[in-house]
């Protein structure tokens, strides 16, 4: 029992932040000293008089997985083979369907599918509840078990019970594939004008950015940029996004628990030039995306037009604890160059778009899903002061958010903002 306890002590030592551990000490000794050898004795019963024998790497690593799930959504510990997934994710390149999912309620619910995936293919929405995945329930997953069951070999099946809105459930059966997200997509629209999809920031966007503006080989008249359904990604990607349309001043500033900030600047080399910007967004538009949203709207770089974000404003690190495993831990909260909250708030539009039909507008919104639907989400600065808001969503096969960026560049000089 004490050898058991020491590792407990060790390895909850070696959960925590080096940098937090070396500013801080551990308060109340005795208090954790308590609930640890309350834990102890807890493991200790199970081992000995449970029905059957239990691993007690599964124990261990249940605990841990309950120790995180009373934090927020987004913390998560990370077993080997799901840390492995992870790094792939990054890379752009895996095998699966193509889904966005986060937990809402404890139900497994698409915040989008990627564009040009099968989940996409098979009209998968924003919104939708999974509640089973290959007749397995989703209520007691966690979302790295659940993004771990959904991937699979090319050319394997998978069939995902959904419900949605008004409807009953149904199945949908998809063939797995190797999803290659394309970061950036270009294209050139007649009259000069030039339009950027940026789907996720991964390893190599800044990189793909600077490609795709050199493909655009006259000057522009104008440009757009479209974040909508863009999850997030890499910060340092995102950054470098926003930089390139920046030529001084602060990108985006984190705060973490010890009040201390850290500010990301712009630098002068490689910018763009003065041309107007429109960024496309919507609900679907989290965490890094919103970065560069509000980094580009403080600055009065862009105009941004479509719907209200998803307000993901917190800082995910990942730390490697061994054995292959790593914990991936909230530490600090995003704010725009003018200080907005980012968490649970998200980023207004300058010019809001959304469907003709206000009716369906409605629908949509009450089954999107948002960073402050999530149970354990951090609170924004205006829900610890009780305010609420009200948001709308597009969703219709004639794309008028685009077509209303296009309308406003064309007529930049008479629309745009004066100073």
């Amino acid at each position: 029992m004490k050898k058991l306890r020491l590792a407990l002590l060790i390895l909850l030592i070696g959960l925590s932040s080096p940098s937090y551990s070396e500013k801080k000490e551990v308060k109340n000794n005795e208090d954790l000293y308590k609930h640890l050898d309350l834990f102890t004795k807890v493991l200790h019963f199970v081992q000995i008089n449970y029905v059957e024998e239990v691993s007690e790497k599964d124990m261990i690593y249940g605990a841990i997985r309950g120790m995180l799930a009373t934090l927020d959504p987004h913390s998560a510990f990370l077993s080997p083979d799901i840390y492995d997934e992870l790094k792939v994710d990054t890379e752009g390149k895996f095998g699966g369907v193509g889904i966005e999912v986060t937990m809402k309620d404890n139900i497994l619910t698409v915040v989008s599918p990627i564009e040009g995936t099968p989940a996409y293919e098979a009209k998968i929405r924003e919104g939708d509840k999974i509640l089973k995945i290959d007749e397995v329930s989703t209520r007691e997953m966690t979302l790295p078990d659940a993004v771990k069951r959904m991937r699979g070999k090319r050319g394997s099946k998978i069939t995902l019970t959904i419900k949605r809105e008004n409807r009953e459930p149904f199945n949908v059966t998809l063939i797995r594939n190797i999803i290659r997200i394309q970061s950036v997509r270009s294209e050139l629209i007649e009259g000069g004008y030039g339009y950027l999809r940026i789907s996720s920031f991964q390893e190599e966007t800044g990189k793909e950015l600077e490609k795709s503006l050199k493909k655009f080989k006259e000057p522009l008249r104008g440009l757009i940029i479209d974040l909508r359904n863009n999850p997030g990604g890499l910060l340092d990607q995102a950054i470098e996004v926003a930089d390139r349309f920046l030529k001084e001043g602060t990108i985006v500033s984190t705060v973490s628990r010890n009040e201390e900030t850290d500010k990301q600047e712009a630098v002068k080399a490689g910018n763009e030039p003065d041309y107007p910007i429109v960024v496309l967004i919507n609900g679907g538009t989290a965490s890094a995306s919103e970065i560069v949203a509000g980094a580009l709207q403080d600055h009065k770089r862009a105009v941004l037009l479509g719907t209200q974000t998803f307000g993901k404003g917190s800082v995910q690190t990942i730390f490697e604890v061994g054995q292959g495993a790593a914990l991936k831990l909230t530490v600090a909260r995003y704010f725009t160059p003018s200080g907005r909250s980012i968490q649970a708030e998200g980023i207004k539009p300058d010019l809001m778009v959304s469907t003709p039909e206000s009716a369906e507008a409605i629908k949509l919104s009450e089954r999107l899903v948002r960073e402050k639907d999530l149970k354990g989400h951090l609170e924004g600065e205006k829900e610890k002061n009780g305010k609420k808001s009200a948001e709308a969503e597009e969703e219709t096969e004639i794309d008028f958010q685009k077509e209303a960026a296009i309308n406003y560049l064309k007529s930049w000089d008479v629309f745009q903002k004066k100073e």
